[in-house]
């Protein structure tokens, strides 16, 4: 199976425990167990660095 990263129009997954959605302003990222949330981000990967990060605090 090839890998999600190397197929068009496919960003990096969303981190565990964190959903990235499409906003109308960008992407934001939601965090499952408390619901914060960030964002906008101008970009998909952006938001989920921004998560990982949060992930790792």
């Amino acid at each position: 199976m090839t890998d999600r990263q190397e197929r068009p129009g496919h960003g990096p997954p969303d981190p565990d425990g964190y959903l990235i959605e499409q906003a109308p302003d960008g992407y934001r990222w939601t965090c499952r167990a408390d619901a914060r949330s960030a964002g906008p981000f101008t970009s998909r990967e952006e938001a989920v660095v921004s998560a990982e990060a949060d992930q790792t605090a």
